[in-house]
């Protein structure tokens, strides 16, 4: 897990970081998004409003997002994650206190300030975690990555169910509490524990002697990055990266979104369904670990080529209607979140990944943002979602290529 040679500190250190850091990603996405899952019938239920009202929040969250990023990396960049991250966790927890108090005085707007502090917060504790993996790790950096990439897995496999076993026992309010408290107790061990760079800990990178590190060179650190909008778009590694992960995340969306509906259109029962979403989410787990050490074997860009493969077979699954081949899909398409800050740190390091990122996933995020309603209009459109995969799978093919363009680095850390 890390590099021969580090000290016991730094592995006991570091190991604490990734504990945060995997529960974390885990419980963001779990009470950021897929939480959504489990609250919206009740919502309308119990209110008398429509589906667009109950989640209203969240995505009117999934758009400005895309700015907010933005900003986030900035005040990452310049003030660090230790103070910024548990701010953070406190905003999350205010998000679902609102939803739980929208709920009780049937309030729909009070919900929806809930969910969008949800929807936008969960990111900014994301990019929380990838600076403190930028920063803290190196020649281990990919399969650390593949570790915290896990969390997405079992999130997406378990969270809805155990969301669920919550609200039968504890009741709506119940539920959110727990979330609340969950958020509270992170926010803590965040301001205890998480420093942005090994050094404000008495450490170094990986935890190894000074002169045992790949790079000296501080000129240009986190808030005085030499790299500006202007001089990215001029280089074609930084269009690979936005437009092959976008893609990457555009077809995430559509597929787990449509998940269910794609194959019963195949004629498998929904009890078949769930049990692929479940063995094929929890082999994810695996995958997101085989992803991060292709990283670091391979470089991330060759392990980009391997996930479009992947990605590639998985879609034609739904071209052909292979419906177990589709399924699989589910284990491949942890890629995405791994292979997103792999790529902008092995193109840029990880000493420059906030500062190039905040520009990349604009892009990034504008092209996984319309994975749910490319799907929904090419359907409502030819009653099918045929064309719709057949179009994704050219795209995908596309990445391939994109990930194969991707070359060269410009790190120096």
């Amino acid at each position: 897990m890390f590099a021969k040679g580090s000290s016991s500190t730094f592995k006991a250190r570091a190991l604490i970081l990734l504990i945060i850091g995997f529960i974390t990603m885990y419980c963001t996405g779990m009470f950021g998004t897929d939480i959504i899952n489990v609250i919206q019938n009740p919502i309308m239920e119990k209110l008398g409003c429509s589906a667009t009202q109950a989640t209203l929040g969240w995505s009117i969250g999934g758009y400005t997002v895309i700015a907010l990023a933005f900003v986030f990396s900035t005040v990452i960049m310049k003030k660090g994650v230790r103070g910024f991250s548990t701010f953070c966790f406190a905003v999350m927890a205010v998000g679902a206190a609102l939803v739980a108090v929208g709920y009780n005085s049937n309030s729909v707007p009070v919900i929806a300030v809930g969910g969008f502090l949800l929807r936008n917060f969960l990111q900014a504790l994301q990019l929380c975690v990838f600076q403190v993996i930028a920063r803290w790790f190196n020649r281990t950096r990919g399969f650390i990555l593949g570790i915290i990439g896990a969390s997405f897995a079992l999130d997406n496999s378990t969270s809805s169910t155990g969301l669920t076993l919550l609200l039968e026992k504890l009741g709506f309010t119940g539920m959110i509490t727990v979330g609340v408290v969950i958020m509270l107790v992170l926010g803590v061990l965040a301001f205890l524990f998480i420093r942005t760079t090994p050094e404000e800990a008495g450490l170094t990178v990986d935890g190894l002697p000074e002169n045992k590190n790949t790079d000296k060179d501080h000129s240009h650190d986190d808030h005085g990055s030499k790299w500006t909008l202007g001089s990215l778009l001029k280089i074609r590694e930084s269009w690979c990266i936005m437009i092959g992960i976008g893609i990457f995340n555009m077809t995430l969306t559509a597929v787990i979104t449509q998940f269910f509906n794609s194959l019963m259109g195949m004629g498998l029962e929904m009890g078949t369904c769930m049990r692929y979403m479940l063995i094929f989410g929890l082999l994810g787990i695996l995958m997101s670990t085989v992803y991060g050490k292709l990283v670091d074997v391979l470089s991330a860009p060759k392990a980009g080529v391997i996930v479009a493969a992947l990605y590639a077979l998985s879609v034609a699954g739904f071209c052909f209607h292979v419906p177990l081949l589709a399924a699989m899909g589910l284990t491949f398409f942890v890629g995405a979140p791994v292979l997103q800050p792999a790529l902008t740190m092995h193109v840029f390091g990880g000493r420059e990944y906030q500062a190039t990122n905040r520009y990349l996933a604009i892009i990034v995020n504008l092209i996984g943002a319309c994975g749910l309603p490319f799907m929904t209009i090419i359907s409502d459109a030819t009653g099918s979602y045929t064309l719709a995969y057949y179009i994704l799978l050219a795209l995908n093919l596309l990445v391939l290529v994109l990930m194969l363009l991707c070359r060269k680095t410009y790190a120096k850390d």
